[in-house]
């Protein structure tokens, strides 16, 4: 470096405390005029916040270094000072700004308040988008966005407008702190931001917001700190609430191809995902953040109950066990199947003595079979797209397979009300049918296992005869119950309530969260995988292989 350089930044650094302090000197006396509301008299875009203003960047710069010609009679003469572009000082993003569709509809003040401009890290998301819904207005941006995207009221709500329509490479969660508002709340969601305010009543004498939640006071949350939150009974009116932010803004306002593909949310990455941060409301109404432990919101015993990003959030022990689950339907049909096979000559003389047909099953009830299994095979295969949208494309588009998903899961409970009313109502044989008597349980179970798992390889006659008031067997009855009146009105309850999320909140969360419910959703769904794949096939060992069917249609049984 030449000695004219050197000596050039030592003056620089001579003049730059009395730059700073000619600075503050200099906004301490714009403020003296500019901070008083009354000046809101004159105009409301002459009154600064100096609460707002002290928090931004331009604070620090001073106002002289965006108004530098302020006339000496300033302002009894009339002459408005000078005002600097911003591209003065911020030329890249400028440059990167004016090519993109928001560059010749709106200039840098419509979305910034220079006086009032805080970095990402100090706002919201909900921020964000209230800049953004003075131009577009939030009911119809729900209804353009709704044509292509499932819930699309609570992704506006809850996600970045940035994160979708700017192109920021790198991605992360941040968690907020939220108040529960009750059911008969008035707000749209039942959900709102805390405020440092709202959090004060748990900050015993003096304590820092952020030790809600960082107990040891390390600057770095835990999983366990996190589960310690999410199941205080002292915390019962706050939760966490998550979206996904861009870990660096750009200004490249645009519709990107790939953000209609909801993959790229739901699984272009799980595992880069898993960084994520807790935002902590300041006593100035700005953010501070701090990092949380790695896979926090893919655990569903640590991670926030109100946040569940589906497919991006799975648990993948869970995820397994589902798998297991399912596949140990498919072994049923596999092993008693080839035992079958070996045994088939056993049964020959069986299956051509004479059989007596008794109508079983009426018009109403075969209605309802039909409609409940179509309904039910929908809703595994879509539900499988839903939970491994990298792995499966079943059905073109995440939209269409979440589209289907919900018209099989009302299918399903219509036919389910149809269901109750005909045996409870009409027909009047619910408990006679589908509820195990204690003689069922006593001996019903023991005989009719052995009857499937031994006698029948030795071409034995089945123990228990089918009638009107008798249809199922104990092992069926038993099955049924638990499927028809515990498991099914789970799935149907849990199903309804993520169908629109935003207005069933508070009942989700009393329910556990939105990540309980899901994953439990998951199992029950493959639980049902599981029991169709053993009904399919069981329905197979009638009088022929396809006697039963043929049953359910007819409503004659052999």
């Amino acid at each position: 470096m030449s000695k004219t350089k050197r000596f050039l930044i030592l003056i620089a650094l001579l003049l730059l405390p009395w730059v700073v302090v000619r600075a503050e000197a200099a906004d301490n006396s714009c403020l003296a005029c500019h901070g008083e509301k009354s000046i809101l008299s004159q105009g409301p875009h002459l009154y600064i916040d100096p609460a707002n203003f002290s928090l931004t960047t331009h604070s620090h710069i001073g106002c002289v270094s965006c108004h530098g010609k302020v006339s000496p009679g300033h302002p009894a003469d009339g002459v408005r000072p000078s005002r600097a572009m911003c591209k003065e000082c911020h030329g890249p993003v400028f440059a990167e700004y004016n090519k993109s569709l928001h560059g010749n509809n709106a200039g840098c003040a419509d979305c910034h308040n220079p006086h009032a401009a805080k970095s990402l890290l100090a706002v919201s998301g909900r921020d964000i988008n209230v800049q953004c819904a003075k131009c577009h207005e939030n009911s119809k941006t729900v209804l353009s966005h709704s044509k292509w995207l499932p819930q699309a009221p609570l992704h506006i709500d809850s996600v970045p407008c940035i994160t979708c329509h700017t192109g920021s490479q790198n991605y992360v969660i941040t968690m907020y702190l939220v108040k529960r508002q009750s059911m008969s709340d008035s707000s749209p969601d039942g959900v709102l931001l805390a405020s440092f305010k709202d959090l004060q009543p748990f900050l015993e004498g003096g304590k820092k917001v952020e030790r809600l939640i960082d107990g040891d006071g390390n600057g770095f949350i835990s999983l366990s700190e996190l589960k310690k939150f999410n199941k205080s009974i002292r915390y019962r009116r706050i939760s966490l609430s998550g979206t996904m932010m861009p870990e660096v803004i750009t200004h490249s306002y645009q519709i990107i191809n790939n953000r209609w593909d909801c993959t790229f949310c739901h699984a272009s990455g799980p595992k880069a995902q898993q960084t994520s941060y807790l935002a902590f409301p300041q006593p100035d109404g700005t953010y501070s953040r701090m990092a949380i432990e790695k896979g926090a919101i893919l655990d569903i015993l640590y991670g926030t109950p109100d946040f569940y990003m589906l497919g991006a959030t799975r648990n993948k022990t869970l995820s397994i066990i589902g798998m297991l689950i399912a596949a140990s339907g498919l072994m049923v049909p596999l092993v008693h199947g080839a035992l079958r096979f070996i045994t088939r000559k056993k049964r020959k003389e069986l299956s051509d003595n004479p059989q007596e047909q008794v109508y079983l099953t009426p018009t109403p009830v075969r209605i309802w079979h039909w409609l409940n299994a179509l309904g039910i095979v929908t809703l595994c295969i879509t539900g499988m797209q839903i939970r491994f949208p990298e792995y499966a494309n079943i059905f073109g588009t995440y939209k269409a397979a979440i589209e289907l998903h919900n018209a099989a899961g009302v299918t399903v409970s219509l036919s389910f009300l149809l269901w109750i009313f005909y045996y409870l109502i009409g027909a009047r044989k619910l408990v006679k049918l589908y509820v195990p008597k204690l003689d069922d349980i006593k001996r019903g179970l023991f005989r009719q296992a052995f009857y499937y798992f031994f006698a029948y390889f030795l071409g034995r006659q089945n123990p228990h005869t089918a009638t009107l008031d008798n249809k199922f067997n104990a092992i069926q009855k038993l099955s049924y119950f638990f499927i028809m009146l515990i498991l099914l009105p789970f799935v149907i309850v849990s199903g309804l309530l993520t169908m629109n999320i935003a207005p069933l909140r508070e009942w989700i969360i009393t329910f556990g969260g939105i990540k309980l419910l899901l994953d439990v959703h998951y199992l029950l769904g493959c639980s049902f995988f599981a029991f169709l794949c053993v009904h399919v096939y069981m329905a197979t060992l009638g009088h022929t292989p396809f006697s039963h069917f043929r049953q359910m249609w007819t409503g004659w049984e052999s």
